[in-house]
């Protein structure tokens, strides 16, 4: 009876597998949604720390900035100036990687405002540097100065002109002195004794004429010195007022941008906490959930199906050993369990039954036992038969064949003795002998076959050179070619030698060749050797292009006595049928396989395939079969 799916055990399980998989998928989500948030918040987390990083170094490196112009300012230090080239370029580099940052984007305006501040110094710093070279060559120029050396004063007498020369040294330290300190007062001295020196020289009565040329000195000199001031006030007020200022601005949006991304990082791990911690707990109620509902479907499992199980498994045990059982449980359930008790139920019915069968059994055993050693009596019989028939077929085929060799021996002799001009009796003696070997060989086939079928065949397995073999063997055969008039063709190949029986390989190519010359009308025979299967074995071929063999022919080709139809017997001449259940029998010992493709009417070739190394055939009850 079909059990009706819904109160089937697969429905059961089924409904209990969703049960049970709906809180691990539930669990696997939120597992999966915690991954992906952890990965996201430290996504975001190594990105804000590299925004953080970078502003830090900017911040140090504008640091070092404001330093080396500092000292610059001081010295004039050519190394002062490779050093801000050095840290400008830096901050440049690391504010373009600044902007490479997908969180950055908002906060472009404010990066760039710190680069146009950061353009704006380096400017600034390169005017201070063609000041400072301008006050250089202007100092240089004031330390060269005589405003009033060499010029002659007749009617001066010398304590006046001692007064305007200390007056202008007096001048030239005070200058001197603001160089040194940057002290203003010295420059009201400076122009305090530039003056006394002017009136001094206005009190000197003389030319007109020279006391120009030394106002024009004094002038010049002053001037120059003016000037030293004025550039020396410009680049300190850009380095103090205005490069500070810009550097200080350059900070405050660092410094600014810097306190964003530490909150933003702040507020990204707080919220990461808050989400995971929720998810945590979700994944704690469903682990308890679906643990829960795994004992749950565990004792509804046990007590639906396993005790059950157990007590019709019980059952079928003392069915099995042949016991009485009395009720057989759950046969009212609609399930698979109570198709199982019902089937116990029929088990007990028909276990009466195999009881019986099981007597009847022992006693056809006991029959069977009977018969078979019946049957070794009988096989025992046969196989003496057989022994005696093979021995007696070897027997007799070694006491014809001392007669015929002595009748062959004779005719060839009376052959030799004879009249050549009496045809008739030339023809009786050649038919004798002809006929006398074709017996001769007959008898050798059976002596062969009645080895091969006693396992008695002995093998002298030797390293053999196939390709001088088969020279030999094709020598041999030649005669009888050239007499039907066709080419026996053989070409020598550069092979290893095989490890097999010369003799019987001769025996298989002799009648191989025998065959084609045979059965070959015109054309040629061609025998043809080569390696192969990776050196492990070697093919000799015979090819011919005579009758050929005809499909259902060849599948009866190796077995004893079978032939050709009797038109083609009568065409080429009768033989024993033997000769190719030979060849097969003997390439089996040897281990080597022959083998046969042929179209009929134009040809046929039959490869015999060797091991290189000799692999003796497993003996059998039957070899020709």
């Amino acid at each position: 009876m079909q059990t009706p799916s819904f109160y089937s055990i697969k429905t059961q399980i089924v409904a209990a597998f969703f049960l049970m998989v709906l809180p691990l998928a539930s669990l696997i989500y939120f597992s999966s949604l915690t991954n992906r948030l952890f990965n996201d918040v430290l996504d975001e987390l190594i990105e804000t720390e590299g925004v953080s990083y970078l502003l830090s170094e900017v911040e140090k490196d504008i640091v070092d900035l404001q330093r080396n112009i500092l000292i610059f300012k001081e010295t004039s230090s050519p190394g002062a100036i490779e050093k801000v080239n050095f840290y400008y370029i830096q901050i440049v580099n690391r504010l373009v990687r600044l902007k490479s940052y997908p969180s950055v984007i908002q906060y472009l305006e404010s990066i760039n405002v710190m680069a146009q501040h950061l353009d704006d110094y380096k400017q600034n710093f390169d005017v201070v540097t063609g000041m400072r070279i301008q006050r250089s060559e202007l100092i240089t120029r004031h330390l060269q100065a005589k405003p009033v050396a060499e010029i002659p004063m007749i009617n001066a007498t010398d304590i006046e002109l001692m007064a305007i020369e200390n007056s202008v040294l007096l001048a030239h330290g005070a200058s001197l002195s603001y160089l040194a300190s940057f002290d203003h007062n010295h420059i009201t001295e400076f122009d305090r004794r530039v003056e006394e020196a002017r009136i001094l020289l206005a009190g000197i009565t003389g030319s007109d004429s020279e006391r120009v040329a030394v106002n024009q000195n004094l002038q010049v000199y002053q001037k120059n010195f003016s000037r030293i001031v004025a550039l020396t006030r410009h680049y300190v007020y850009l380095i103090n007022v205005v490069m500070t200022g810009s550097a200080n601005e350059f900070l405050y949006h660092g410094k600014t941008l810097e306190d964003i991304f530490s909150q933003r990082a702040d507020n990204t791990r707080l919220t990461a906490k808050e989400r995971m911690s929720s998810n945590n707990v979700w994944s704690s109620i469903l682990s308890m959930a679906g643990i829960l509902l795994a004992i749950i479907v565990f004792v509804l499992f046990y007590l639906r199906i396993t005790r059950p199980v157990e007590a019709i498994t019980s059952v079928f045990i003392q069915l099995a050993e042949g016991k009485d059982v009395g009720s057989i449980p759950a046969v009212n359930r609609r399930d698979e369990i109570g198709l199982l008790s019902s089937a116990a139920n029929v088990f007990k019915s028909k276990n009466e039954q195999t009881i019986k069968l099981l007597v009847e059994s022992k006693k056809m055993v006991r029959d069977q036992k009977v018969l078979n050693e019946e049957l070794e009596i009988e096989k025992r019989r046969a196989e003496r038969a057989l022994s005696i028939k093979t021995e007696f077929l070897a027997n007799m085929s070694h006491e014809l064949r001392t007669p015929l060799n002595s009748i062959i021996g004779f005719t060839v002799r009376l052959g030799k003795q004879l009249d050549t001009k009496n045809e008739r009796q030339l023809k009786a003696v050649d038919a004798i002998e002809r006929n006398g070997r074709h017996l001769l060989a007959m008898i050798n086939d059976i002596l062969d076959l009645s080895k091969i079928e006693a396992n008695k065949l002995e093998l002298k397995i030797t390293n053999v050179d196939l390709s001088a073999l088969c020279m030999d063997c094709t020598s041999q055969i030649n005669p009888a070619a050239e007499e039907k008039g066709i080419e026996l063709v053989f070409n020598p190949a550069s092979i290893p030698e095989v490890q097999s029986d010369p003799v019987r390989i001769r025996q298989i190519l002799f009648n191989l060749l025998s065959n084609a010359v045979k059965y070959t009308n015109e054309g040629f025979v061609k025998v043809e050797i080569e390696s192969g299967y990776g050196d492990m074995s070697v093919a000799i071929r015979v090819s011919d292009t005579g009758l050929g063999i005809k499909p259902e022919d060849q599948k009866k080709l190796f077995k004893r006595f079978e032939q050709f139809d009797d038109n083609t017997r009568f065409a080429v001449g009768q033989g024993s049928g033997l000769g190719l259940a030979i060849v097969a029998n003997v390439s089996r010992l040897l281990g080597a396989n022959v083998s046969v493709s042929s179209e009929f009417g134009k040809g046929s070739t039959f490869t015999l395939r060797i091991p290189v190394n000799f692999r003796a055939a497993k003996s059998t009850s039957n070899p020709l079969a």
